[in-house]
């Protein structure tokens, strides 16, 4: 054979390897894409698995390697679940994880002809799975909170006005494995308006209210990042905290450093999954209970459909026997400290039993619905001892503060009942005597000639018709 021209069988072979690899390709190419389409809202996904494994060939090492996978992502699942230690998962066969694995998502992989070194991520069918947490996980999830991923970065507070990294790095967060229900906002023009960089660090409850109410939450959660640079492309330094509800109350923070731009998005991934963990402590310890009336339910108000200015009397009474009732009333709230204040005199005032904002409108007219247990001028009296004043402008019932010159609201007068005559000490009571009857009148004289005349004041009357029988008004012309 000559020199240089490969024999048959060099060819067969390395045609054989150019297929395995090729086959290896594909393999790898269609795993994130199986994973990505059973993701979402019915999946639960575990990430990061670093996976090294020796075989005779590839497709036996990638095999083998997705294997390791499934059983190292399946402990991991449950704990996060269930709040419970890895160790104490239930063992599972593979075939039982083949059941509920929906797919493998690879996350970074480097392979040669004997070895195969990856970090893979495990996509779990929801519904299967979970048939083997026997309903632990179910008391762990949280109702919907909404999420603010603010960001800054020297010295800029940014939430949704741009596409942040922070905010890029939680739309990566695909390991939905969290009881946590986050709320994620889609950055509209809208959403831009209410959400803004320091509405974090701002307690008033109105806007809250108004706020939550628009994404259909019940608390809201802040995940902040701030970036420190030593200089632009060098080290970086971050500090990472985690706050809850309207008062901020922070919950938890910890600090992470890179050495330059290249990592970033590394490390932020790193701080969402860290921030994640800390909201989950936080609920398992019962420390994410959000304000029983921070969301106002809209249902009752929209099926009694209230008049505007009328005020409904409830067919329930509150514990001391008082009628309860509410009126609907116009509020003028030129910003947002005076919503807050009015709203905090209102709840000050003694026998109101609620207070619910059911319009916010910030430089306008909101309105409110007062429930108050008593009469309406009780209540009246009431407000005017708090400086506030309940009056009727427009044709509908206004809330304002008490103005110069208005006249006090005098105290409501108790109804008093009429009292009955006294009676003699130490004798019986005995109805009041009878009016005495009327002298009859004598008849007049007749005159000579004519009939004697009947006297009628004398004549037996016969008793008035009942209203239950018809009465004829029509002479009786037979007789």
């Amino acid at each position: 054979m000559p020199l240089g021209i490969p024999s048959d069988a060099a060819r067969t072979a390395d045609v054989k390897v150019l297929v395995r690899l090729l086959l290896l390709v594909l393999a790898a190419l269609a795993a994130p894409v199986l994973a990505q389409d059973a993701g979402g809202g019915s999946a639960y996904a575990i990430g990061g698995i670093d996976v090294d494994v020796s075989a005779p060939n590839p497709e036996a090492a990638r095999m083998a390697a997705y294997r390791i996978a499934q059983r190292k992502a399946w402990p991991l699942l449950w704990a996060r679940l269930t709040g419970g230690p890895p160790a104490a998962a239930p063992r599972l066969s593979d075939g039982q994880l083949d059941s509920m694995v929906s797919g493998i998502e690879s996350q970074g992989e480097r392979f040669s002809m004997t070895r195969y070194i990856a970090r893979l991520g495990v996509v779990f069918d929801r519904s299967r799975a979970s048939d083997y947490f026997g309903g632990m996980a179910d008391r762990l999830q949280s109702p919907p909170m909404l999420l603010l991923p603010v960001y800054s970065d020297g010295g800029v507070r940014t939430l949704y006005q741009a596409r942040t990294p922070w905010r890029a790095a939680w739309q990566r967060f695909r390991e939905n494995v969290t009881p946590i229900d986050y709320v994620v906002a889609s950055g509209s023009a809208g959403d831009n308006v209410v959400l803004t960089g320091w509405q974090v660090s701002r307690p008033d409850r109105p806007t809250w209210r108004a706020i939550l109410n628009r994404f259909d939450a019940v608390d809201v959660l802040s995940a902040e990042a701030r970036l420190v640079r030593a200089y632009p492309g060098g080290p970086i330094r971050a500090l990472f905290i985690a706050r809850h509800g309207p008062d901020a109350t922070e919950l938890g923070r910890f600090e992470l450093a890179i050495a330059s731009d290249d990592g970033l998005d590394a490390m932020l991934d790193n701080g969402v999954r860290q921030i994640d963990e800390i909201f989950a402590v936080a609920l398992r310890d019962g420390r994410l209970r959000s304000e029983s009336d921070l969301t106002a339910d809209l249902t009752p108000i929209i099926a009694e459909a209230p008049v505007i200015g009328l005020v409904l009397e409830s067919t329930q009474d509150d514990a001391a026997g008082a009628a309860v009732i509410s009126i609907d009333a116009a509020m003028p709230t030129p910003d947002a400290a005076t919503a807050t204040a009015l709203e905090s005199q209102l709840r000050a005032v003694p026998g109101i039993t609620g207070v619910t904002i059911t319009s916010l409108s910030l430089g306008g007219t909101s309105r409110v619905l007062i429930g108050y247990a008593g009469a309406r001028d009780a209540l009246a009296y009431a407000l005017d001892q708090r400086g506030l004043r309940l009056a009727a402008e427009s044709g509908e019932t206004v809330l304002r503060r008490r103005r110069e010159g208005d006249a006090p609201v005098p105290p409501p007068v108790a109804p008093v009942s009429p009292a009955a005559p006294p009676a003699t000490p130490g004798s019986p009571a005995t109805p009041p005597p009878a009016a005495p009857a009327p002298a009859p009148v004598p008849a007049p004289a007749a005159l000579p000639g004519e009939p004697p005349r009947r006297n009628r004041a004398a004549a037996p009357q016969s008793p008035p018709p009942s209203d239950k029988r018809p009465v004829d008004l029509l002479p009786n012309f037979g007789e």
